[in-house]
């Protein structure tokens, strides 16, 4: 009680400006301080929150090229197969003269120097016959003896399964590679004589190490990231820091891992550890896990310095405010409301409050700063929501421009085998059906099309697939004349179909059917993807509209990317929707806007054949 009696004598005494001193400043100095925790916290946690998106975008693309990698290797091995079988039609086996095995040997280490020359993510191939011989790609390597000791051998031909690819942990060895010193990641499978059934020998392909960490460097060099991968037994693969290959990841982070805290949807999860945020996804062919780790005090470093940059403005507040203290008068108390009420709509959310600075003194000063601070602050949410904008819009073309090398490369390789089985008119047509495909495509950079252009480029692209596939499926394709003018964006169809073919129609072990067709429902176009195939259940629909089933990634991707892009050319009420039931086929519905043909830019929307 005598202390409360202390300070009111006291403060009773003091003249009106220092009344006004004694009340300002820690008025003052208590709101700079709520403001700069706050923007610091908010700063903070908006930019971490972007970040772990940004990672997590960035990975998938990662993921994306490192299974391209995979599945040409794959595919390589498919070839390579079957040019082995080729010869060793002409070779003379048990009869063959020493004469005979060095040149056929010598063909042998041709054959598959020529196959890799086409698939370049392959760095070297070796073949290893049942008689023990080994017929590598190169001419210098390690020590080839150790390839029968090794147990490889015994574990390709253990998975029993002629066709599927067994694939070896990245690691370091002294055969089965051109240079020892660099980690393999290998490729085993069976080769059988096609005509009789029996083992040829056991092909090995090595993808290097460095054809995996290519893809590992953040698309923005300044940024403070760290990509890897790890496997199975918490080992990194693949990573840009070389020494750290092939060790053990840290304790905790092991265990991270293994508890596993993503969502079920979700295809990656983040946690914090030791100053760094960590991002874990999972890929799902080979067991690994992407690792990325950023620095959370690099991260935050701009944040901290505008903290500091808010502390240094307050302070020459502070000092501007007591040498005006004795022309504070009357007029002190309105500006100050003012500018509390607008630091407290910021505390709040709101980026738009104006402090009114009627005076020229250090009450504008303060409210002058104020305002150029929060509007700053809400010209860098615009430029990040602007950002975030075209970083959708140029990712969903990047999806969708990953159909196209695929389907080329897949499409030569059908025209090569059809040349050197002399079936030269299905190559000459699958050669005119490539070129059409890939001139309406092009169409000049447009993204938008009309839907008869869709369909003539859905067309060209089934045709091929006939000629690939000539027992797998048949297809009709109906767009009705007044509905051919619809606009659509470009490569629509083509993932639908592709999908329906690969995984409804192949696994269905019958000859199925594809039909497109359009029509009109409710004042919308509604374009109807429909087959037989063996469909699925309501699980894998919801994981797919997603984007996040781990079990078919190019499915997902594909018609998540084709959802994506109705909604975001058209709006939130078109899109995509799929119709499946295990067993009983797949419908996939793609909902257009119904224009009138007098308010369509024809040139706009589908512009000229190139």
């Amino acid at each position: 009680m005598e202390y409360t009696t202390f300070i009111r004598k006291w403060f009773g005494r003091l003249r009106f400006k220092s009344k006004v001193i004694a009340i300002f400043l820690p008025l003052l100095i208590l709101s700079l301080l709520i403001l700069g925790v706050l923007s610091s916290h908010l700063f903070s946690r908006s930019l971490i929150d972007r970040t772990t998106r940004n990672v997590a975008d960035e990975s998938q693309l990662i993921l994306s090229r490192t299974d391209y990698i995979l599945r040409s290797a794959e595919t390589a091995s498919n070839i390579m197969v079957t040019n082995i079988n080729r010869l060793y039609e002409s070779y003379p086996g048990d009869q063959a003269m020493p004469l005979d095995k060095v040149r056929f040997a010598n063909l042998m280490q041709s054959r598959l120097s020529t196959d890799l020359s086409i698939f370049r993510e392959v760095d070297a191939a070796v073949f290893v016959g049942t008689d023990g011989t080994v017929y590598p790609s190169y001419t210098s390597g390690g020590d080839e003896g150790g390839i029968a000791s090794s147990g490889m051998l015994e574990r390709v031909k253990a998975s029993d399964s002629y066709g599927i690819s067994h694939w070896f942990d990245m690691d370091k060895r002294s055969y089965l590679t051109p240079d020892p010193a660099v980690p393999v990641l290998t490729l085993g499978k069976m080769v059988i004589n096609i005509d009789s059934g029996e083992p040829l020998g056991t092909l090995f392909l090595m993808v290097k190490e460095e054809q995996l960490s290519a893809f590992l460097q953040s698309s923005d060099p300044a940024a403070p990231k760290a990509y890897y991968f790890i496997d199975g037994q918490e080992r990194v693969v693949a990573a840009a820091d070389k020494s750290s290959l092939l060790q053990p990841v840290e304790p905790a982070m092991a265990a991270e891992i293994e508890e596993d805290s993503r969502p079920p949807d979700a295809a990656s999860f983040s946690y914090r550890d030791n100053g760094n945020l960590v991002t874990v996804s999972h890929y799902g062919r080979m067991d690994w896990e992407l690792i990325n780790v950023v620095s959370l005090k690099l991260l935050t470093a701009d944040v901290q310095q505008n903290v500091r940059l808010t502390a240094l403005v307050g302070a020459l507040c502070l000092i501007f405010s007591l040498f005006g203290a004795n022309f504070l008068s009357r007029m002190v108390a309105s500006p100050l409301e003012r500018l509390t009420r607008a630091m407290r709509q910021v505390v709040s959310g709101d980026l738009r409050p104006v402090a009114a600075a009627r005076t020229e003194d250090e009450i504008g000063t303060i409210a002058e700063a104020f305002n150029f601070m929060v509007g700053r602050v809400g010209e860098l949410l615009d430029e990040v929501t602007e950002e975030q904008n075209r970083k959708r819009e140029y990712e969903l073309a990047l999806i969708s421009a990953q159909i196209k090398p695929h389907f080329l490369y897949n499409t030569l390789d059908t025209i090569y085998v059809l040349n050197e089985l002399d079936r030269n008119e299905e190559a000459r047509d699958t050669t005119k059906a490539l070129a059409d495909f890939y001139r309406m495509v092009l169409n000049k950079g447009r993204e938008l099309i009309i839907l008869e252009k869709e369909a003539r480029i859905t067309d060209d692209y089934l045709a091929i697939m006939q000629i690939r596939y000539p027992d797998v499926f048949r297809y009709e394709i109906d767009i009705p004349p007044e509905l051919s003018g619809t606009p659509i964006p470009k490569l629509s169809l083509q993932p639908l179909v592709e999908n329906a073919i690969y995984h409804g129609l192949k696994k269905k072990g019958s000859k199925g059917f594809i039909r497109i067709g359009a029509g009109i429902s409710a004042g919308k176009v509604i374009v109807q993807v429909t087959d037989n195939g063996v469909g699925m259940d309501g699980e894998r629909i919801a994981a797919i509209m997603s984007g996040s089933s781990r079990e078919d990634e190019a499915r997902s991707i594909g018609t998540y990317s084709v959802r994506q892009r109705l909604s975001l050319y058209f709006g939130e009420e078109y899109g995509l929707t799929v119709r499946s039931a295990a067993g009983e086929g797949t419908v996939v519905e793609l909902s257009l806007p119904m224009l009138a043909n007098e308010k369509r830019d024809e040139q706009d929307v589908q512009g000229d054949d190139c």
